[in-house]
């Protein structure tokens, strides 16, 4: 029904905009003759125009059916400024109306309007590729990388001694991609808007529904090496969320006699510091001693 109105909407539009033009130049502008040949190349105009019309929208319903209502909507509508504006070009000079002056001008004037809107135009351009290419979904977990908002420390992947991350870069999920910015939810439940001609040049990275997680571990001096190792990975391996085997390793040795664990496990989920959570809960109970 909203579809059938929309159609009647543009084609009433078309109509009175056709007829609006015709009447001007026939009887408001005294410089056209009426002649029948003339008005049947103007319908003929109208329907090769319209013909154009519809193939543009059915590029756009394919390429973008993914995107948001509103998004397509808006694109559609802008299509449709343009159109009209070439659509009445063409008339005009079908009439005999001499365009070359009005091409002239609204060259010039889109040029002074683009360099005005050059930040808007540039967001709703990324936008419309965005919604093209697809490099992002929404309900997906991402880090946004991008030299334009920098954190405090570059470091990837983070510290291993504490539950922090020190991403270059932005954590969450993607929640809403429109024109002009896209919304994601980070793990704080706050949101963050990014201007799409800022995603469009950022390193994503993508998380599934598995995991690669880093933990160190300090086992005290006095302990065994080769029975340390055997310890860490039984009680590595009674952690649920660990999937098949994992890599125990002795990563550095520390002064006093004792030495660090380096386990590389792969977990379910796609958060790192939860399993390394469960990870460490279980190195301390095998090892009874705090870090």
């Amino acid at each position: 029904m909203q579809k059938s109105l929309y159609r009647l909407y543009v084609s009433l539009l078309l109509l009175s905009f056709v007829i609006a033009i015709i009447y001007s130049l026939t009887y408001i502008v005294p410089v056209i003759k009426i002649e029948y040949s003339v008005i049947i190349e103007a319908i003929v105009a109208v329907a090769l125009f319209y013909v154009i019309l519809r193939f543009f929208y059915f590029l756009i319903d394919s390429i973008m059916k993914e995107a948001p209502e509103n998004a397509i909507f808006t694109v559609k509508q802008l299509i449709l400024i343009v159109w009209l504006g070439a659509l009445g070009v063409a008339i005009a000079a079908i009439f005999g109306v001499n365009v070359s002056s009005v091409i002239l001008g609204s060259a010039f004037a889109s040029i002074v309007i683009g360099l005005a809107a050059q930040t808007v135009l540039s967001n709703i351009i990324a936008g419309i590729a965005l919604m093209i290419a697809r490099p992002l979904r929404p309900g997906e977990r991402l880090t946004v990388v991008t030299w334009q908002f920098g954190n405090v420390f570059p470091s990837y992947p983070p510290k291993f001694f504490s539950s922090d991350y020190l991403l270059n870069g932005y954590t969450g999920t993607v929640e809403h991609i429109g024109l002009f910015y896209t919304l994601m939810s980070d793990d704080e439940h706050g949101t963050i808007e990014i201007p799409n001609s800022v995603l469009v040049q950022a390193l994503l990275r993508k998380y599934s529904d598995k995991i690669t997680t880093f933990v160190r571990f300090q086992v005290q001096p006095g302990q065994d090496p080769e029975e340390a190792l055997k310890r860490a990975r039984n009680a590595v391996l009674r952690c649920e969320d660990v999937i098949g085997e994992p890599d125990v390793l002795i990563d550095e040795a520390v002064s006093g006699g004792g030495f660090v664990l380096r386990i590389i496990a792969l977990c379910k989920g796609n958060r790192q510091e939860i399993c390394r959570s469960k990870i460490l809960k279980e190195l301390l109970k095998e090892f009874g001693a705090s870090r």
